[in-house]
């Protein structure tokens, strides 16, 4: 009997996590019901990495939407770099005036940060999913960059971006 010479490795091929986003697209998120919370914790991990993973000359971010890993059954949800996972999003109230936010994004890997506008503060409502499955609604008065981001994200739930002329 020969003896194998090659050696099997116990480590498994690190995951290319820049090659997960997607070409950015116009399609609204859907809301994340009961029978998707295993596909949010699974993919959630996807986008926590993305969150450290240079794409293009954006270093990481400070949240990734499930949008931007998957157009053909997008959820209505975002992960942080906290580890947040944050689920159905929508903000129910904000000031009058804005300020300028300079915002890069990793859909467009290439694209240099821009200035946009954003409200400094605002009321939202969403889930919060954690690791053991439990889920917590949430009413939060941010501002600050958490507005910022929270603002940023849910334009990719409704297939908006930066870099569109139209923001």
């Amino acid at each position: 009997m020969e003896q194998d010479n090659e050696q099997k490795s116990d480590k498994a091929e690190p995951i290319d996590f820049a090659s997960k986003i997607i070409k950015p697209h116009q399609k609204i998120s859907r809301v994340v019901d009961e029978g998707d919370l295993s596909r949010v914790m699974e993919d959630a991990k996807i986008l926590y990495n993305l969150c450290y993973t240079q794409v293009g000359v954006h270093p990481g971010g400070y949240a990734v939407a499930h949008p931007q890993i998957d157009c053909e059954d997008s959820l209505r949800f975002f992960v942080t770099r906290d580890k947040e996972i944050i689920i159905n999003p929508v903000i129910i109230n904000h000031t009058r005036h804005t300020v300028d936010s300079v915002e890069g994004c990793l859909s467009f890997g290439e694209y240099l940060p821009i200035t946009v506008q954003r409200w400094n503060k605002i009321t939202v409502i969403y889930e919060r999913l954690y690791p053991d499955g439990k889920i917590e609604k949430c009413k939060e008065n941010v501002s600050g960059i958490r507005a910022k981001v929270f603002q940023h994200e849910n334009q990719h739930l409704d297939g908006l971006y930066i870099y569109d002329k139209n923001l």
